[in-house]
């Protein structure tokens, strides 16, 4: 995957030399790296992200910077990715969040969260739509046994 910070201009998938799997490259990075801006200048201006937790969408840029710099400053997790798929328009990507925990007695351990983004993209090569689907059985006994609420706070 990429790893150069720059942010590559916008040329649309229109151009060939861009699809779903190298915007997909870019985007990774900004999630990998934690760093909203990159997140966000990949998406179309009236975007949705919907995080299916309880949650509300999350709609526009500006409401997407200001969800990721909350969520990175919350949770420290990082990524294992298992598989993906790409089509004109999408990408489908199942991955497992790994998030360093503490338990309520003050103990250390990793939580393992099973995932799946659903991913659509415009002809301008912008994300429009991010649902993210989480294995709900586990990430409520990881968010319990830490003792964190979870969904619409």
């Amino acid at each position: 995957m990429e790893t150069d910070m720059a942010f590559p201009e916008k040329t649309g998938l229109a151009d060939p030399a861009l699809g779903t799997e190298a915007l997909f490259a870019r985007y990774h990075v900004g999630w990998e790296t934690r760093d909203p801006d990159r997140i966000v200048s990949l998406h179309s201006e009236d975007t949705t992200y919907w995080l299916h937790d309880g949650s509300a969408p999350v709609h526009g840029r500006e409401a997407l910077r200001q969800y990721c710099i909350g969520v990175f400053a919350r949770y420290p997790f990082s990524f294992e990715l298992r598989r993906s798929l790409f089509g004109a328009r999408h990408w489908v990507l199942e991955w497992v969040m790994v998030l360093p925990l503490k338990d309520t007695a003050g103990q250390p351990f990793t939580a393992r969260v099973e995932m799946l983004d659903v991913v659509d993209v415009n002809d301008a090569g912008e994300v429009t739509r991010k649902d993210v689907y989480m294995n709900g059985a586990q990430s409520q006994a990881a968010f319990a046994r830490a003792g964190i609420a979870t969904g619409p706070q």
